[in-house]
């Protein structure tokens, strides 16, 4: 097949030199390109273009229905055409592919205000999901700083969207790509398995994330989704978009040339243009009378959009009260005093208070299943993170309330049992450390989500809870029962803590999945952070003393001496260091044995000790 060249004066002697001689083959005569419009065509006379983009969007338009066939080869400045065509960039190999005599398909145009799109229209931030070449001229920091500074700084934009049969929408977005077929842009590869050159239909992505943590989870779950779309994307595929801007002009890039409107009317021409298809794409041509597809149910609206453009892109969600309206309304409920939480919250505890008398964990388990104190905790956590007096104040209350009835009843309990002993989980209340602190602080967690979710259930979160804060309250109650003042003060320390970690993990929890800005959180959650920093102090003390315990454990347990071997190390009490052991011998043990002993014991621990000694003969 013999072509017709028509190529750019500017590159006159490129042509002359190469491309000439190239495609001897190909063309059987050549012209300069001095006008958009061309009188002298014959219909079905095959075109070969050698031409700019800018050149090329004075002359496509008007070939256009004349029955023309066109070819493009790569020109310096065709980068968009030779994309949205799928011309290798590569003029050997393009004129190569020519020669194969690629089969004439009919492909749609499309325009943005009158003016062609050869590969998208950009608007705003589409972060790198176009096809668009990085600039060479950046360097490899300059290009990677520059990214990470536009990342950071994403401001949304509202948008009026006016479709075919009076479909209108009133939204916020980043950014917005549109392409004609799925070969123009990465993005629209990335999430659409089939289009068409010719259906009279054009694609535009709308990208609305509510913050970048969003994005970057999103980034990182399209590395093994390809082909999905991300959760805050919009995809619609129609032949008429008009975009208004309410808030004045934008920047826009028709193929990659920068332009500026308040509105932008997209349309499909109504005539098509017949192309030699490049390498690259591989569209088969379909009826005009394909399907409309509108996926915009992750488009925020209302007040979300409305919010969503006052400010930059926050690094974490913010959710508007208009989403989370049920939520909010929930618990409100929840922080109000009721009979029921007071008659559960006294049942629970006699029951676990039963439980540590008998030193039996599943009974004190088991009491956890009764106790509601989850719901007001939960609403106290929503009430500082939003500053929200009115809740903070009525789950205050309840706390204190269910908290106070409780802790009565298992006093009078305590008076009532003749038990005196300590068991060991009443011991394991009353010496707390950090790692209590933490299932405080997981039980928090497990709280907020759960009633963020509804889908997970708030019973066994709410279990969680109340293994953090009912056991501490009966000891607590245990200890004035007896009088015991250290037995009082460690549980007592244990409860508040666990308390003031809950919430300060049901705040924090409840930021993370966006229920309040940071500015607005920030203040209770300081508040929940000092309390529990302030309170910590004695439980890191108490940890620090477990890790000596059972350092001091782990060195003597199964200490092999000349006569017996150390068993069952229990450290009774560190300062002054006092350690209990058993000696299993095959021979009863003298005394002058055991003090050796001591003395092996004080070299191995590095501090003077006292030690309470048990013997077994084993035979």
């Amino acid at each position: 097949m013999k072509f017709r060249l028509l190529y750019d004066l500017e590159q006159q002697e490129s042509v002359k030199k190469t491309l000439l001689k190239s495609a001897e083959d190909l063309i059987s005569h050549y012209d300069i390109y001095d006008a958009p419009v061309i009188t002298d065509l014959d219909p079905g006379e095959p075109l070969l273009l050698y031409l700019s983009d800018h050149q090329l969007k004075e002359l496509v338009p008007g070939l256009a229905g004349m029955g023309v066939r066109i070819a493009v080869i790569p020109h310096p400045g065709a980068r968009q055409l030779c994309i949205g065509m799928g011309v290798d960039t590569n003029l050997s190999k393009a004129l190569d592919h020519l020669r194969d005599a690629p089969k004439p398909v009919k492909t749609d145009l499309l325009f943005c205000n009158g003016i062609p799109i050869f590969n998208n229209m950009v608007v705003g931030q589409t972060f790198r999901l176009t096809s668009e070449d990085v600039a060479k001229k950046e360097g490899f920091w300059n290009r990677r700083l520059g990214f990470l500074t536009r990342f950071l700084n994403i401001r949304p934009f509202r948008v009026d969207v006016e479709l075919p049969n009076d479909r209108k929408i009133k939204t916020s977005v980043a950014g917005i790509v549109v392409s004609e077929h799925r070969k123009s842009s990465l993005l629209s590869r990335m999430v659409l398995e089939d289009s068409s050159i010719s259906d009279g239909r054009m694609h535009a992505f709308l990208i609305s994330p509510r913050s970048v943590s969003e994005m970057i989870h999103s980034a990182f779950r399209s590395l093994w989704d390809k082909n999905k779309l991300p959760p805050f994307g919009a995809h619609i595929k129609t032949s008429r978009i008009r975009f208004s801007f309410p808030d004045g002009e934008r920047d826009l890039l028709i193929d990659k040339v920068k332009h500026s409107a308040s509105d932008i009317e997209l349309t499909i021409g109504e005539k098509q243009v017949e192309i030699f298809p490049g390498a690259y794409l591989e569209v088969p041509e379909a009826s005009r009378e394909g399907a409309d597809i509108f996926r915009t149910s992750a488009l925020p609206s209302g007040e979300a959009a409305q919010a969503l453009a006052e400010r930059k892109l926050s690094f974490i969600r913010h959710a508007s009260s208009e989403e989370f309206k049920d939520l909010f309304q929930v618990l409100r409920d929840n922080a109000r005093l009721k009979n029921s939480y007071l008659v559960l919250m006294v049942l629970s505890t006699l029951i676990a208070t039963f439980g540590l008398f008998a030193n039996s964990t599943p009974v004190v388990i088991g009491a956890m299943i009764l106790a509601p104190l989850m719901s007001p905790i939960i609403s106290l956590s929503m009430g500082a993170l939003r500053q929200d007096k009115n809740i903070i104040t009525t789950s205050v209350s309840t706390i204190l309330a269910g908290l106070g009835i409780a802790f009565l009843a298992a006093v009078l309990l305590t008076l009532i049992t003749p038990i005196q002993s300590a068991g060991s989980e009443i011991l394991a209340r009353t010496r707390p450390n950090l790692l209590d602190l933490g299932i405080a602080v997981v039980s928090g967690i497990a709280g907020a989500y759960a009633h963020a979710r509804e889908e997970v259930a708030k019973t066994l979160a709410g279990v969680a809870i109340a293994v953090a804060l009912i056991p501490p309250l009966a000891v607590a109650a245990i200890g004035i029962g007896w009088w015991d003042l250290p037995v009082f003060t460690g549980a007592a320390l244990l409860l508040l803590t666990n308390l003031a970690g809950i919430v300060l993990a049901g705040s924090i929890t409840f930021m993370l999945l966006g229920f309040s800005p940071l500015r607005l959180a920030t203040k209770g959650i300081f508040i929940s952070l000092a309390v529990v920093a302030a309170l910590s102090v004695p439980l890191a003390l108490g940890f620090n003393q477990m890790v000596r315990e059972h350092r001091i454990i782990k060195q003597l347990e199964g200490m092999q001496t000349e006569l017996a071997v150390i068993r069952d190390v229990k450290v009774q009490r560190l300062a002054p260091l006092r350690i209990s052991l058993m000696l299993v011998s095959g021979s009863a043990v003298t005394e002058d044995y055991i003090d050796s002993i001591k003395e092996l014991v004080e070299k191995e621990v590095g501090h003077e000790v006292e030690i309470e000694v048990v013997t077994a003969i084993s035979r």
